[in-house]
């Protein structure tokens, strides 16, 4: 009688400590489990989707059909932003832009001060303002060109290269007054910080973010390869 009943003490004190060990166990896992979430990178926001559905607030300049797209996110008071776009761009959109091949997205956009203001909003707004009468892509480029300049982020700078693209400068004048697209801006500069833009310039291309005014062989072989793939 007293050997069986120790048998089965043993043999219930070893079924306990399965079942503590069982718990112990998966209280490891749930807390390894929450570890991995806390590090995990946070899904970010596809900047090319955004565009699509808010086609007022990006331009696009090529064609809405090409195979591959490109979103461009630059400060106009950038001097790497204006280097890309008077040397490197214009080399891109001869090859793969005027051919069809790809279309570039840009993100009218203002880089935060360390005062949280938005130096360049002036700027964005005007670009914005010559998209309504089709001349996004010069007046984009334009504005680059003024960055060294006294006339830089200045009405008197913006109605100037209205003038010289034959922009109905009255028009112009009357959106730049009433700051139309301040709050399109806005709009955009949050969904950049979401897309996880944190420089200019910033690139997407086919999704994948590629930070920095890159050299043009960067863009040629990422571009090519998406291309022929």
């Amino acid at each position: 009688m007293t050997k069986r009943a120790k048998s089965r003490r043993t043999a219930k004190g070893q079924t306990n400590w399965m079942f503590i060990g069982g718990i112990i166990l998966g209280g490891i896992i749930i807390f390894a489990g929450l570890i991995a979430l806390a590090f995990r990178e946070p899904t970010r926001a596809s900047l090319l989707a955004y565009c699509n559905n808010n086609p007022g607030n990006c331009m696009v300049i090529g064609s809405e059909d090409a195979d591959v797209a490109v979103v461009e996110v630059s400060d106009y008071g950038c001097s790497h932003c204006r280097d890309f776009n008077l040397e490197t761009g214009p080399i891109l959109e001869t090859q793969y832009i005027d051919t069809n091949q790809v279309k570039w997205v840009v993100v009218p956009f203002a880089l935060q001060s360390q005062t949280g203001g938005f130096p360049t909003m002036p700027s964005a707004v005007a670009a914005m303002c010559a998209n309504e009468q089709g001349a996004f892509a010069d007046f984009h480029e334009r504005l680059f060109e003024l960055q060294s300049t006294e006339l830089f982020n200045t009405e008197a700078g913006f109605m100037q290269v209205a003038e010289t693209l034959d922009m109905d400068t009255d028009v112009f004048a009357s959106c730049l007054e009433n700051n139309s697209y301040a709050d399109r801006i806005l709009e955009n500069i949050t969904m950049a910080q979401q897309a996880g833009i944190n420089s200019t310039p910033s690139f997407f291309i086919d999704g994948d973010l590629m930070a920095g005014n890159q050299p043009i062989a960067v863009f040629q072989q990422r571009l090519d390869s998406l291309l022929d793939s």
